[in-house]
Order: C-alpha cells, then structure tokens, then sequence
C-alpha cells in the first residue's frame, strides 16, 4: 500500500495561519466571553497579557461549564484552560494535524519564539491550505509527461483511517503527481483530485478505516473507496448539496460542511454508492481520459 506523505509537510503553519484573531483577556468575564463567542460565532479564544503572550484558552466548553455553575461573572483567568498547545509559523503542517489529531482541539495558538501570538490555525484553515497545496483550480500543463500504452496502467491503494487528519489530501496528491506523469489533461487531473479528496476526508470524518484504490487504465480511471463504519441511513439525504452527518464535535472543528458525496458525483462520469448502516459504505466512480 502507498501511504507515503511525499511533499505535504512542506506546507507550513505561517502560510494557512489566520493573522486576526479574536482574543480576551483574562480580566474579563465569563459572561463577556459567551458574548464574544456568540456575536463571532466561534468556539472559543485565546487569552492574553497586555503584551499579547498566550497565558490560556477559553472555549465554549468553559462557558456552558460556567452557566450551568451559575458563574458567568467570574473572571476568565478563574475559568480558562492554562495549559495551551501552540505551534510556531515555521511549523509544517503535518506538526499541527498530529495536535488537533491527538487532542481534539478546536483551534490552536500561533505564537513566536517569545509566546507572543502571531495568529491562529483551525483544522478548516489546514483543509483549506490542503486543497490550494493541491492546486485544484490550477494544474500545470508543462508538467505533463508523455507516456502511453502499458505506461499508463498503474493501480494505487491506500489504507485510511477514521480521525486521522495527518492522511488528508495524500491519496489525491500522490494520484495527481501520478496522473501530471502519464500526461492526463489537466482538467481531468482537477476532476480526479477533486473527486478523491472528498473520497478521503469523507472516510477520516465519518468512518472507522476504509481502503481506497486507484486504478488507471488506458481510457479511464476507476477509483473505489470501501469503509467501515456507521454507513449512510439515507443516501438520497446525503446526496443533497449541504446535508452532513458529521459529529457535532467534527463540526465544531471546521469539518463535514455537507459537500463531499455532491462534489464527487459531479467530478465523475460514472457514480455508484452503496451503503449498510451500521456495517460501511462501498463507493465507486470512474473518470473518463
């Protein structure tokens, strides 16, 4: 199985981190914090000193917390979670998805070598910089290969697993570096990135670990993706622009906006999903050359 990262981590914090970013600081209260959160719509925010050190994190954890404890007029400092994970703006990316992977955060402090705050990186902003890594809207033709006949024929499979962050986008830039090889026309290449970035973040947010092959042949690519998992109750649902099944706490770090199964039909020739709830979804498209 090919599960190599090649060039991914390349990609650093500094060049998908947010540089505004909402803050508090830990005078204020619990009840200025819920405030924050609601009229920003976020979940939660760094602490911070006159200075702009990072000295906590609140999040909306901390203030249901002190709702329902009656407390929304204590001071943030009381409530915060002090002990905060950062990454530095030098940071591939790979170190932040290990982070969020590892613990769930929501969001994670950019700090400078004197914990001052830089900026800040969501798991949404890490998809985001995945995608343009990818460079879905632009495929360099002067990278195209020339090669035909048994050269073409190649098979490219992928063990995925459910939660694991650190994988996004590796099928779909390993399949494309390969397609750039053969010499597929760039807007195939785009329609297959596409469809299998999709494929793959659909298996890391909702399945448990899945299997997805690549097979190119001569005219066509055919691309099958078989996971385990909860399944899909309602297929004609989740084909439906904005439908999501995602967790709640998936949703809370930026993921499962509902456009994964549309964005794949549309990138393909040929579509078939089949799915047992409780048991897995077995998904298979074909692209034409």
């Amino acid at each position: 199985m090919n599960n190599d990262k090649h060039d991914l981590p390349s990609l650093t914090v500094k060049e998908i981190m947010i540089t505004s970013v909402v803050t508090v600081f830990p005078e204020m209260t619990m009840g200025e914090a819920k405030e924050i959160m609601r009229l920003k719509n976020i979940t939660g925010m760094p602490v911070i000193d006159k200075n702009r050190k990072v000295i906590g994190v609140v999040s909306i954890a901390d203030v249901f917390q002190a709702l329902d404890e009656h407390k929304l007029d204590a001071p943030i400092r009381e409530r915060m979670t002090v002990k905060v994970h950062s990454v530095k703006p030098e940071d591939s990316i790979s170190v932040a998805l290990s982070l969020f992977r590892r613990y769930q955060f929501g969001r994670l402090p950019v700090v400078d070598d004197g914990n001052t705050l830089v900026g800040l990186i969501t798991p949404k902003e890490v998809i985001a910089g995945l995608a343009a890594f990818l460079k879905l809207e632009e495929i360099n033709e002067g990278d195209l290969g020339t090669k035909s006949g048994s050269e073409i024929n190649r098979t490219l499979e992928f063990h995925l697993q459910g939660g694991n962050f650190d994988q996004a986008g590796i099928a779909a830039s390993t399949l494309k570096k390969t397609l750039q090889e053969i010499g597929i026309r760039p807007e195939i290449i785009r329609k297959a990135t596409i469809a299998t970035y999709e494929a793959e973040m659909n298996v890391v947010i909702h399945a448990d670990e899945g299997i997805l092959k690549a097979v190119i042949t001569a005219d066509k690519l055919k691309i099958s993706v078989n996971d385990r998992g909860p399944g899909i109750a309602n297929i004609e649902e989740a084909m439906q622009v904005g439908f999501s099944t995602a967790p709640d706490k998936i949703r809370e770090m930026g993921f499962g906006a509902g456009m994964g199964l549309p964005n794949i039909k549309k990138s393909s020739d040929y579509f078939k999903i089949d799915s047992l709830p409780g048991k897995g979804t077995d998904l298979y498209i074909e692209i034409n050359f």
